[in-house]
This record gives structure tokens, sequence and C-alpha cells, in this order.
């Protein structure tokens, strides 16, 4: 936690961070926001920061509710599959829901791919990693798939019942930390709405409220919990914001 504040370069509303705590750089040099301006070791925090985190943080959860969506589809497949009488129905079935995955993935669903999604929750901090889950069909999936029902799967293989029943058990996990994840990210939103809201409405700060109002922000996205902020009033969250 930064314990040295000092002023901002670029305006009243900014938060200066003291060069004797320098932060630990982010990954590959990822660039932030042009309006959360990054000098040395010294970050500064704007409302338009924060409407680029808001951003960040909607994308996110865009993310996480198509993976949620095609996590739902994966699961009525799965249940279809096992109830298939016919080879030709099993084939229906798995065709079409590989069709909706790759069409999650070509509206740029990065998560359903399995790929790790980076969500920027925080102004001029290090993001939020969502892991993500893949969803796609193999045709000689691994014990570490999510989906281990092969996508040419036959009626006649003695361990489809098996692979359906695995399948069902390792999506549920991957969900529940799919709907932790949106939870998380719906409690950023919140919280950064009403830092928003704030920094707007307070345009006239002097320099000290403007100082407290950044770290204010810093510490309620660092150090609050993601239930604490998604169960508080939205008077209650404002109130963070009050000199």
């Amino acid at each position: 936690m930064v314990s040295s504040i000092v002023p901002g370069t670029t305006g009243a509303n900014t938060l200066g961070v003291d060069t004797r705590f320098a932060r630990s750089q982010q990954p590959n040099g990822a660039a932030r926001n042009a309006e959360a301006a990054v000098l040395g070791d010294r970050v500064e925090v704007s409302g338009a920061s924060i409407a680029a985190a808001r951003e960040s943080v909607r994308d996110g959860l865009n993310q996480v509710h198509q993976a949620l969506a095609v996590g739902h589809d994966a699961q009525a497949m799965l249940v279809a599959a096992r109830g298939a009488t016919a080879q030709t129905d099993l084939d229906t079935i798995l065709g079409a829901y590989q069709q909706r995955v790759d069409s999650a993935i070509a509206q740029g669903g990065t998560l359903v791919a399995g790929q790790n999604l980076n969500v920027y929750a925080e102004p001029g901090g290090a993001p939020v990693t969502i892991p993500g889950v893949d969803l796609r069909l193999k045709s000689e999936p691994d014990v570490t798939d999510v989906i281990g029902v092969s996508a040419k799967a036959q009626m006649d293989d003695a361990g489809l019942g098996q692979a359906v029943q695995r399948s069902l058990e390792g999506l549920q996990d991957s969900m529940n930390r799919l709907i932790d994840s949106a939870r998380a990210l719906e409690a950023h939103q919140g919280f950064l709405g009403a830092a928003e809201g704030a920094m707007g409405v307070r345009n006239d700060l002097d320099a000290e409220s403007a100082r407290l109002l950044a770290l204010q922000v810093r510490q309620g996205l660092q150090s609050m919990g993601g239930a604490s902020i998604a169960n508080a009033e939205p008077q209650a969250v404002l109130t963070l914001f009050r000199a």
C-alpha cells in the first residue's frame, strides 16, 4: 500500500506516488490509458482513467457472460449426447454445439477458447486476470480438457457415458469460477461508477481534497472485497469520496 502521497502533475484530480515507494512494473510493459499517465514511479488517477477502467471491466464482463452462456449450451449438449439413440443424432448435437463455440470465438470470445483475459479494473494498477475456460470440442480430448467428449464420439463407445459425466462435473466447476469472476467484476464496475460520478461532480476540488479522493479510490479497489462493494448501497459508496 502506498504510504506517501505527493501532488499529481496534470491537474487537481490526480494522485502522485512518492518515488521512495516504487510500484512493480506491469508484465510486458502493458500500456495504460493515456489519461492515467505514468511518469517514472508517479501514477496519476483522473476521471478519464476511471472511465477507461470501467470500459475494461465492461468488456471483461461481456466476455465472462458470453462464456457462461456457452457453458450452459455445453451442459445442454452433454445431456442431449447422453440421451442420443442414433449416431446421426449424436453427430448433429455435437456439430451444432461446435458451431456455437466457433461463433462465440469469431465474435472475439477469447475466454471460451481457453485464453486468459486481463481486465484493468484499477486505474493505473496491475490487471485482474480472468482464467480462460476452453469449451471447444476436441477430436482427441485430453484428461485436462473441460469437455472430455470427443468431437468424433461414437454411439458404441463404451466410455461415452463416463466422458459425459466427467465433462458435466468439470464444466460445473469452471462455470462456478466464471460466476465468481462476474461478481468480482460487477463489484468493481459499481465502485468505479461511484468514483467516476464523484469526480465528475467534484471538479472544483482543491489539491488536498483531490489527493484524498484519489487515495480513497485506490484503497477502495485494492482492499474492499467484491461482496462488500456489491452489497453496499450507492449512497454509502459515494460517501467514500466526500471530503
